[in-house]
């Protein structure tokens, strides 16, 4: 389907992009001798690249974005593009191609069949494109133009709810709104290595780390890249505001005990001030007699009242 991929005027750039870097160290390793096509890693970048460019190059002439479809906004274009552009379609047109029968891996035969490997193997052939072509825009338009339409039919599969939603975005927009209130500091780490949890195996994932602070950190494994930092910003935004809810909760009950101490403060110099004022007046006791009784207690309660009076006044 996609053989023509494979047709190069200059057959030594086609060996390159066939060419992963393991085949490299491995050839000089046994020869002692450099291997002179070297890898294929410059041309995975432009490939890459060259992807990117050519599907919204793709959909600007297909009339989007326009208001009249689901793809109403420059950003949905690139939300689909992030979508489809990934290891597991591309190695599966790789597959078409049949590279895993011919990429140079050196002794590491598993990795022929490695869902990055064979994505990195198709980027690298298009990034060899444009060298051979000369630079020439027009005959790279049309060599990738397919490509974008095969990205196309399968992204057909993916619901619009899910193209569009994108955890990271999601994640430091949360973040951001509550710049000033958590300490939060996120750090990510993204490593590629072998899978230990299969034995006798060359397989390689990647493992992406995001560390929020001291006590929180998130870690995933998988095959591709892209969708596993997903899974892992996906996690993070449940924990973060599971921390934040944690966060306001601790701070509300802060928050009321503080009020409880203020207002026994409150009263203790009440009580203190009122005790004083008393202590200071004037006050001789009597002995009185029962007639004089109603008396005693009508000048008591007049004196108290003034003494509250006057501290109410200070």
């Amino acid at each position: 389907m996609f053989n023509y991929l494979l047709e190069f005027r200059n057959q030594k750039l086609l060996v390159q992009a066939l060419s992963n870097k393991i085949h490299e160290i491995e050839y000089f390793q046994k020869t002692g001798k450099p291997y002179k096509y070297g890898n294929n890693e410059e041309f995975i970048i432009d490939g890459q690249q060259l992807i990117e460019f050519y599907f919204y190059d793709y959909m600007m002439l297909q009339g989007f974005p326009n208001e009249q479809s689901q793809l109403k906004k420059s950003s949905d274009i690139i939300q689909l593009r992030q979508r489809l552009i990934n290891d597991k379609y591309l190695s599966e047109m790789a597959i078409l191609l049949n590279l895993q029968n011919i990429i140079n891996v050196g002794n590491q035969k598993s990795l022929k069949n490695n869902p990055k490997i064979l994505s990195d193997c198709l980027k690298s052939i298009i990034g060899a494109h444009y060298y051979d072509k000369q630079n020439d825009l027009e005959t790279l338009r049309d060599l990738i133009h397919p490509i974008i339409v095969q990205l196309l039919n399968k992204g057909e599969q993916i619901a619009k709810a899910q193209w569009k939603y994108n955890p990271k975005s999601s994640f430091l927009e949360y973040l951001n709104s509550l710049k000033g209130q958590l300490e939060i500091n996120p750090k990510l780490t993204i490593e590629w290595k072998k899978d230990d949890s299969m034995q006798n195996s060359n397989k390689s994932i990647y493992q992406i780390t995001l560390e929020l602070n001291s006590t929180l950190k998130i870690q995933k494994f998988g095959i591709n890249k892209r969708e596993t930092e997903q899974n892992v910003y996906l996690e993070a935004l449940i924990q973060l505001r599971k921390y934040d809810i944690k966060h306001n909760q601790n701070q509300k009950t802060l928050n009321q005990q503080k009020t409880k101490i203020i207002q026994i403060q409150d009263e203790s110099q009440f009580l203190t001030s009122l005790n004083s004022t008393i202590n200071n007046q004037d006050l001789t006791i009597h002995s009185f007699s029962d007639q004089n009784q109603d008396k005693y207690n009508l000048d008591c309660d007049l004196q108290f009242n003034l003494i509250l009076e006057k501290i109410a006044f200070e």
